[in-house]
């Protein structure tokens, strides 16, 4: 997957949630529960989300970066509660296997593995009980 498109447009993404956009582009509603290592969250994939946006008209397919970017939303909630940030340097072995549809409800299971200034979070998304995405993104500590 080139990291540097999904970079690119992440940081897009980033820089409108800075003019209050959040809520457009956002899918995560709640997390269920998140220790040390693991991350359990909920999505729901509004039919009137940005996401669809030419995605594809007449047949709304959420698109690959979307569920990406929900996994990224979670880490990203928890990492802030313990005063943490992380920078996604890398996506491994990432697959989308089935379709998400206007209306979905997704099931995040994010577990992470620390290797030093990095960490490796692995993840499987379900939508009722099917996973229709699954990876791992490598991250790496931002020092103050």
């Amino acid at each position: 997957m080139n990291l540097y498109f999904l970079n690119s447009a992440l940081t897009k993404i980033t820089a409108k949630e800075g003019y209050g956009l959040e809520d457009q582009w956002n899918l995560l509603t709640e997390i269920k529960s998140a220790d040390n290592d693991h991350i359990e969250a909920m999505a729901e994939v509004p039919s009137d989300s940005l996401w669809f946006s030419g995605h594809f008209p007449g047949e709304p397919i959420l698109p690959g970066i979307a569920l990406v970017y929900v996994v990224k939303q979670a880490i990203n909630r928890e990492a802030q509660k313990k005063g943490e940030q992380f920078e996604m340097r890398a996506l491994k072995r990432v697959r989308f296997t089935q379709p998400v549809r206007p209306g979905d409800t997704l099931s995040l299971n994010i577990a992470s593995e620390d290797k030093g200034d990095e960490k490796l979070y692995h993840f499987k998304i379900l939508c009722r009980e099917n996973i229709v995405s699954s990876g791992a993104i490598a991250a790496r500590r931002i020092k103050e």
